[in-house]
């Protein structure tokens, strides 16, 4: 086990050697390669953001082998026969001989502990399939999506080190226990190697709603910003008696489930307020680019539709004893900004994911601390690969 001299030492030796570390890209690819040379055929599990980005990831890396790819695997296939173009079967599909099972290669596209990637591959062996290879740990989740090199691993953090070092060390003193200290230590060392086999660090605990972290308010009035479809709503009233709900969704085909979803529940609730709205510093429109069936979007100059956004500071006048979650797909420094005015008048619970860039693990506690410093901060982690890892706050 680490003491904290001990990773403040080491963050501070990684930042120091950062030009000369190599990604693990080049070691996954040199793994796959040798994977295909060995297993004609090459399935993808899972249907969705992760498969998205192991698909997308061969096709700009290694696109000679795009031919070897056969499909998905998925155990909703009934309900989503084809994804990307590509069919998708249930694994005791019967299209699947026992012969094309066995010369197969499976790539895991899913975020599971270690003990249920076991299970799946106990079942799957079960089914005929022989060889597997997990694409989340062997690259990580992120770093198959195009932002990666502009925003998360390795590659991103030679962009701000050694010179930001000094903040960063800043950041991770700011943390009020334990786990937060590991949490923020092991997330800067994956980046820093692109070591990406880290499994979910906050067990036991569910996202935003039950954290181990003492809240002001007890979520009494809940600002939702990036409600998507009403995830986060429906397990919030599960555990919190709320007074206020206020959710901000800006794709409308997510709005309108949320809207839905509240309809279901509101007897639950004090009062519910929606907004078709996403958060910025700025009153105005973006360029957005939305994957709906990925369950992902984020503010983009090249994206294809444009959404509305405001300002909370603009939006709510006179809320006190709030709590402000954002998930906002990287665009929460600037949605921090646009809330400055409640943040330093009113200091509210806070909740912000701070994954989508790495630089936001110490960029947006050091910019809070700076506009209310008796914030105290926690880190959680609710998803492998450092991914789903929130800063929560409170005085």
């Amino acid at each position: 086990m680490l003491t904290k001299d001990d990773m403040f030492k080491e963050m501070h030796k990684l930042s120091m050697d950062i030009n000369n570390k190599n990604g693990g890209v080049d070691n996954f690819l040199k793994k796959i390669k040798t994977c295909f040379d060995e297993y004609p055929h090459l399935i993808i599990y899972g249907a969705g953001s992760g498969g998205y980005g192991i698909l997308d990831f061969i096709k700009s890396d290694i696109p000679e082998y795009v031919l070897n790819i056969k499909g998905f695997l998925d155990i909703n296939a009934d309900n989503k026969p084809e994804f990307l173009k590509f069919p998708v079967y249930t694994p005791d599909d019967k299209r699947l001989s026992d012969d094309f099972r066995a010369k197969t290669l499976v790539i895991f596209g899913l975020d599971l502990q270690d003990k249920e990637y076991l299970e799946l591959e106990l079942e799957l062996n079960k089914l005929g399939y022989k060889n597997f290879i997990n694409g989340i740990y062997e690259i990580g989740l992120f770093p198959f999506w195009p932002y990666k090199n502009e925003y998360i691993g390795n590659i991103a953090l030679k962009k701000c080190l050694p010179n930001e070092i000094n903040d960063v060390l800043t950041a991770f003193e700011l943390m009020s226990d334990n786990h937060s200290l590991n949490i923020f230590f092991k997330t800067f060392r994956a980046h820093a190697l692109d070591d990406w086999k880290l499994p979910k660090q906050s067990n036991g605990m569910t996202q935003y709603i039950d954290v181990e972290v003492p809240f002001r308010y007890k979520y009494r009035n809940f600002v939702d910003c990036g409600a998507f479809t009403g995830d986060t709503f429906k397990d919030l009233i599960k555990h919190h008696s709320i007074d206020n709900y206020i959710g901000l969704e800006p794709v409308i085909e997510n709005f309108s489930k949320l809207s839905s979803n509240c309809d279901i529940y509101h007897d639950k609730v004090g009062k519910i307020i929606l907004f078709p709205l996403g958060v910025s510093n700025t009153n105005g429109f973006l360029q957005f680019n939305s994957q709906e069936d990925l369950g992902s979007s984020r503010v983009d100059k090249k994206g294809k539709i444009s959404i509305q956004v405001v300002r909370l500071d603009d939006l709510l006048k006179n809320y006190n004893n709030l709590m402000i979650k954002m998930d906002i797909e990287g665009s929460e420094i600037e949605a921090l900004n646009g809330a400055r005015r409640i943040i330093t008048e009113t200091q509210p619970d806070l909740a912000i994911s701070i994954y989508h860039r790495i630089s936001d693990l110490w960029r947006i506690p050091l910019i809070l601390k700076n506009w209310v410093p008796s914030y105290q901060f926690y880190l959680r982690n609710h998803g492998c690969c450092t991914a789903e890892t929130v800063l929560y706050c409170h005085t």
